[in-house]
């Protein structure tokens, strides 16, 4: 009787898997049921695209150097929060914050395009000059703000705050109204 059971469960079995292989390879695979119907783009905010706006036409200024930027902010993120890459008193000659602003090309840019690119790339910054009138400003030093100059909002100066050494200075040349940057470095 076990032969007989046994052999009637093994004729079911294979019947089973034989009818099971042949009715899968009756139907055609359709290979877009798994996929999406259709890729839609993705929907940016518009501060984001705002930013991403604002870094296009940023790269095609002349002397801009956007990948050296990104490079900077990498190296300064990968350092520490914020800007503890900026207080590093061995790197005198040279440091990720300096060089990173000096890499974007601030001068003759309108202000409403610099601040959202300072804040993108997470540097502190103000203005310590508007239309050649000196605003008040606290005298406490944060390596790597950027203290702004500007006539009309559009940037005419600017110097990046040191942690030591000397701070780094750009001007308009020639200089629209006397460069106050010399008074507040002193």
């Amino acid at each position: 009787m076990k032969k007989a059971v046994l052999s009637v469960v093994s004729v079911v079995t294979l019947l089973a898997a034989c009818s099971s292989t042949s009715s899968q390879l009756a139907t055609p695979i359709d290979s877009t049921s798994t996929a999406p119907k259709s890729l839609e783009p993705v929907e940016k905010e518009p501060e984001q695209q705002f930013i991403e706006d604002m870094w296009d036409k940023q790269a095609a200024r002349p002397g801009a150097d956007i990948e050296k930027v990104f490079r900077l902010y990498q190296e300064k993120a990968a350092i520490g929060p914020k800007n503890m890459a900026c207080w590093d008193p061995q790197n005198i000659e040279a440091d990720v914050c300096t060089e990173l602003v000096k890499s974007m090309v601030l001068l003759d840019v309108h202000l409403k395009e610099i601040i959202p690119l300072l804040d993108s790339l997470e540097l502190p910054w103000r203005l310590v000059v508007r239309d050649c009138e000196p605003q008040a400003v606290t005298k406490d030093i944060q390596a790597g703000r950027v203290n702004l100059e500007t006539i009309d909002d559009v940037v005419t100066g600017y110097f990046v705050e040191r942690a030591e050494g000397s701070w780094y200075s750009e001007v308009v040349e020639p200089p629209r109204c006397g460069s106050s940057s010399d008074e507040l470095i002193d």
